[in-house]
């Protein structure tokens, strides 16, 4: 079968051969890539923008003459198109578990006491009162339930609050939780089979903070402290854990932020995340299968390689 990969950027699938060709925003419209170009004139991880993203990868679906099977960097979002006759979604989870998996607020109650979590409230946008919500804490983060790579989560004080009260939109919920000073973010993936779940490598998520938190880089070549390690396997365990008893298959990104001695779940990502092709190059320097057969084989119940050799293992 012609094996094709759908999603924002042609570089993530730069270590792999698991695909015959690829759809993408941002590539060179080489070795069987088409792409819109490498000046994407919108902010693609900002879910206000789905409707164009999608309308890309619709058209360039009608240049597939082949019999084709899409694995999508986002499946929620790539099962909106429409797909000609020859084109099947493959490796795609209940549209009712990624609701709520993508939406922030949910996945806080969803993992209510399955691993610890920062203290919430949850008002509209009507309701922001910066000087009641103070009493939280002086810095605060609001976040939208949906968007990514700092989309719609914002950084409330003394000196903007005005200017944060002027964006939030009334009718909008949104979370309130306060800023923890000295926090070191980590982002991590499991691979969920039916009853195998597989814990990668750590990486640690670099943010510029201002009105938005936006993030920046991450990188795998960090230390991190043994205690911090035992709680990443166990955490991630456990959340994958809790959606592998739901049905849930394949790749899944989670996000936790370290701080006060304790590790924190922050939000999930039920799709591949923007350090995928750093994964996917460790498997390869490890003598794995790529990230992207993996997610395969968790899907139709294959055997699954341990992943705890691979470099930079937690498990080392």
């Amino acid at each position: 079968m012609y094996r094709v990969f759908v999603g924002p950027k042609q570089k993530t699938i730069k270590n792999t051969n698991f695909f015959n060709a690829s759809i993408t925003l941002i590539g060179n419209n080489k070795h069987n890539n088409i792409a819109f170009g490498n000046d994407i004139p919108f902010e693609f991880w900002n879910d206000d923008n789905n409707a164009r993203e999608i309308e890309i990868y619709n058209r360039a679906l009608k240049n597939l003459t082949e019999d084709s099977e899409v694995m999508a960097y986002n499946p929620r979002l790539f099962s909106k198109c429409e797909l000609p006759k020859n084109v099947k979604q493959i490796c795609k989870n209940s549209d009712k578990l990624l609701k709520i998996l993508d939406n922030k607020i949910e996945t806080r109650k969803f993992f209510k006491n399955v691993v610890p979590m920062l203290d919430y409230y949850t008002i509209s946008g009507k309701e922001f009162n910066y000087e009641k919500l103070k009493q939280i804490s002086q810095n605060l983060i609001i976040q939208s339930p949906l968007g990514s790579g700092g989309a719609k989560t914002f950084f409330c004080n003394e000196s903007n609050h005005k200017q944060i009260e002027s964006i939030l939109l009334p009718e909008q919920q949104y979370s309130i939780s306060a800023y923890q000073i000295n926090n070191t973010s980590y982002t991590i993936y499991g691979m969920i089979g039916k009853e195998q779940i597989e814990v990668m490598p750590v990486a640690q998520q670099l943010f510029e903070v201002a009105n938005n938190i936006e993030w920046i880089d991450s990188t795998y070549n960090i230390e991190v402290q043994y205690k911090v390690k035992e709680k990443l396997i166990e955490y991630t365990t456990k959340v994958c854990k809790k959606i592998q008893n739901e049905g849930y298959r394949g790749i899944f990104n989670i996000d936790f932020i370290s701080a006060n001695s304790e590790l924190y779940l922050i939000e999930t990502n039920p799709r591949f995340g923007g350090t995928i092709s750093e994964i996917d190059l460790l498997l390869k320097e490890s003598d794995l299968p790529s990230i992207f057969d993996y997610n395969y084989r968790a899907f139709n119940n294959l055997e699954m390689p341990s992943m705890k050799r691979m470099k930079k293992s937690l498990f080392q």
